[in-house]
C-alpha cells in the first residue's frame, strides 16, 4: 500500500520543522538550564559580595567588568539550540526547491519523493528521530537528512492516520 502526498512547503511549516528536529532532549534541556542557573547564581553572589564592600580595589573592579562580560556567553549557551535551529530553517528555506511543488508517495518501506529526475527513496530503518504533532510529522535521518510532511499534503484523514502510525511504528529512535 502506498499513500501518495503532494503540496508546497510554507515558511512557518519549514521553521516549525526544524526547530522539532533540533529540540534539545529533556535530559539536555535541564542540563543546560541547572547550569546556566548555577552560573547565574555564583554571578549575583559574587556580585553581592562587592557590593557589601566599602572599598574596592581597581583589580576587582577589572574582575567585575571581565565577569560582565561572560553574561552574553552564558545567554548564548542558554539560547545556542534554538539560534542554530532558527539559521538552519533560514537557510533551507531560502534553498529554491523548497519553494517548489512537491509530490511522492509513503509506504509500509519508507518515504519516496517523486520529481522529473526520478524517484528518491529513504527506508524507515534510515530515520533516527522523529517529532509527530497533530498537523506535522517530521523524520531526521542519521546523517541530518530532514523530511517533514505536514497534514494538508495527503488527500485525507485516514491517509494522515496510516502515515502517523507507520512513522510511529518505524522509526526505532535511539536512546
Amino acid at each position: 500500500m502506498e499513500i501518495e502526498f503532494q503540496g508546497q512547503y510554507d515558511k512557518n511549516t519549514t521553521f516549525k520543522a526544524v526547530k522539532l528536529a533540533n529540540k534539545p532532549s529533556r535530559l539536555n534541556s535541564i542540563i543546560r538550564i541547572g547550569l546556566a542557573a548555577l552560573i547565574a547564581f555564583i554571578f549575583i553572589a559574587y556580585y553581592v559580595a562587592i557590593a557589601n564592600k566599602e572599598s574596592l580595589s581597581s583589580f576587582e573592579i577589572f574582575r567585575s567588568g571581565r565577569h560582565l562580560i561572560t553574561i552574553p556567553i552564558l545567554l548564548y549557551f542558554l539560547l545556542q539550540p534554538y539560534i542554530s535551529s532558527y539559521q538552519t530553517a533560514a537557510n533551507i528555506w531560502k534553498n529554491p526547491i523548497m519553494q517548489k511543488p512537491l509530490s511522492g508517495v509513503i509506504s509500509s518501506q519508507g518515504v519516496a519523493y517523486l520529481s522529473s529526475t526520478g524517484r528518491r527513496e529513504t527506508d524507515w530503518a534510515k530515520f533516527a528521530k522523529k517529532h509527530v504533532t497533530e498537523n506535522l510529522i517530521v523524520l531526521l535521518t542519521a546523517d541530518g537528512v530532514l523530511s517533514f510532511f505536514p497534514r494538508r499534503f495527503f488527500k485525507d484523514d485516514n491517509d494522515w492516520r496510516i502515515v502517523v502510525q507507520w512513522a510511529n511504528s518505524k522509526v526505532v529512535e535511539a536512546a
